[in-house]
């Protein structure tokens, strides 16, 4: 089997984790220059292999975008309960973050919105040296998922008070004419 299909294989089953270079080079086995070269030569249609960071992904063309949109619009709706993406925020706000540290913010037990954000993907423990408790901070596919580049590009805290004051007035606005 040629290199650049087990590359595709090995991609395709790491799914939107994606698979770091070291990993790729280690399970094909190949070279760093090995597999720049077979990466360049790959050329199909309707799938494409991207790289953000360290991590390598494969991915659908834009072409195939109203094929999977058909296909998702079949599937029940996943979304975030209000208690997730709260704690969601504090994570990516507040990275490394502990239970109590998530818990002290919301002021209540966020057990549940934790494993759904890990079960998920968007969030994973994390150990520091010489703290007994596990910490919290986002991965990769929450910035992926989000469109960041980095955590850099997370709105600045002034921002979000500026928008949620603006989304203050116009649904006070919605309100009164009703």
């Amino acid at each position: 089997m040629e290199q650049i299909n087990i590359i595709e294989g090995l991609l395709y089953i790491a799914g939107d984790l994606g698979l770091s270079e070291e990993a790729l080079m280690m399970h094909v086995p190949i070279t760093k220059m090995q597999l720049e070269i077979e990466l360049k030569k790959y050329d199909k249609e309707h799938l494409t292999i991207t790289r953000h960071g360290d991590i390598y992904f494969l991915k659908t063309t834009e072409n195939m975008e109203k094929y999977i949109k058909r296909v998702l619009a079949d599937r029940p709706q996943k979304k975030l309960s209000q208690a997730a993406l709260e704690v969601l925020a504090i994570i990516a706000y507040n990275q490394p973050i502990s239970r109590n540290g998530i818990e002290s913010v919301r002021g209540i037990v966020s057990d549940g919105p934790i494993s759904t954000l890990i079960n998920k993907g968007l969030v994973k423990k994390k150990n520091i040296i010489d703290e007994r408790a596990a910490h919290f901070e986002t991965t990769q596919s929450f910035l992926e998922i989000f469109g960041l580049k980095s955590l850099d590009d997370l709105p600045a805290d002034d921002m979000i008070t500026e928008q949620e004051e603006i989304d203050l007035f116009f649904n006070s606005l919605k309100e009164q004419n009703q």
